[in-house]
């Protein structure tokens, strides 16, 4: 009787291979028991949709809506406050001069927030203007806030509604172009100032750190380990391997863009052990698409919306 023999490289690839199944099997997200067991529902800047972005009232707004998740973007002021805001500098498009005046594109371009101090950031008033991307915006005069702001704001206003404290969806605006041209801190810096504010304020661990930029999950993996992590993707030419080799871990949730999203995509993240969360979906039927592909979580600019999907309202 003739007796096959494996060669040496079939071994080492089923050994690899048997390797890394062990590994996604062994691998549980970091989800603190003070997230929502319930499905994730993430208000995209607030209720984006209903409400001026990153501002206070655009949270209170998403949240009466049914948000469970508030998402915000953060930058580093010169004065080395969190502000809370999209751009890296005025959006001419919905912001406008303290005294109601226009500000043109290239005037936008004078004022970058990670140069500015805060006082001066403030003035500008983000929701008065009409902004036709979002035209069901409510019209208020309303300044960018900064973050510590935005969670007393929050805090105070779930628990005198009697409300479920919300999990705050932080994320941080960086990237090696902005680094080289001054429009935001290094990953170190705002990952340590967003942890120094996290610990001053009665939030417990409700929160996760959200980035496009690798090395902001890279270092808050090695420095706040406790943290739960998740990675952002719009890049649908690179594969979700080649996204976790490059970070080098499992991060706790995978968010890709609507756009590349397949339920093959969904049954692989699922399949690592890790949550899967969609941004930015604005339909209905799109929101129950995912729904029963078994996504884990929505990020949207209209709550409304996802609250009448989700609770069948």
């Amino acid at each position: 009787m003739k007796m096959k023999f494996l060669s040496a490289a079939v071994i080492c690839s089923l050994m690899i291979s048997c390797a890394s199944n062990e590994e996604n099997k062994m691998f549980k997200p970091n989800i603190p028991d003070s997230f929502p067991k319930s499905f994730w529902m993430e208000g995209h800047r607030g209720a984006r949709g209903l409400s001026p972005e990153n501002t206070i009232p655009s949270m209170i707004k998403a949240i009466d809506h049914g948000a469970n998740f508030i998402e915000v973007d953060l930058y580093l002021t010169k004065d080395e406050q969190i502000l809370v805001a999209h751009d890296p500098l005025p959006n001419f498009r919905h912001t406008l001069y303290e005294d109601g005046t226009e500000i043109t594109a290239d005037d936008a371009k004078k004022f970058v927030f990670h140069q500015m101090n805060y006082e001066d950031i403030k003035k500008f008033d983000v929701g008065s203007k009409f902004f036709e991307t979002y035209p069901e915006q409510e019209k208020i005069k309303v300044s960018m806030p900064l973050f510590g702001e935005m969670i007393d704001s929050v805090e105070a206003y779930t628990k005198t509604k009697g409300l479920q404290p919300v999990v705050y969806n932080i994320e941080l605006k960086t990237s090696p172009y902005y680094d080289s041209i001054g429009y935001n801190a290094t990953p170190q810096v705002l990952v340590d100032k967003l942890m120094e504010l996290i610990k001053s304020k009665n939030i417990g661990d409700r929160y996760y750190i959200q980035s496009f930029d690798k090395r902001v999950l890279v270092y808050s993996k090695e420095k706040y380990p406790q943290v739960p992590l998740g990675f952002l993707t719009g890049d649908g030419k690179v594969s979700m391997s080649q996204h976790l080799d490059e970070l080098g871990f499992l991060p706790d949730m995978y968010i890709p863009a609507y756009g590349i999203t397949t339920k093959e995509l969904i049954d692989s993240v699922h399949a690592k052990g890790m949550k899967f969360v969609n941004w930015t979906v604005n339909e209905k039927a799109d929101m129950q698409r995912l729904i029963e592909w078994g996504v884990d979580g929505i990020i949207t600019d209209y709550m409304d919306r996802l609250d009448t999907v989700v609770n069948k309202k």
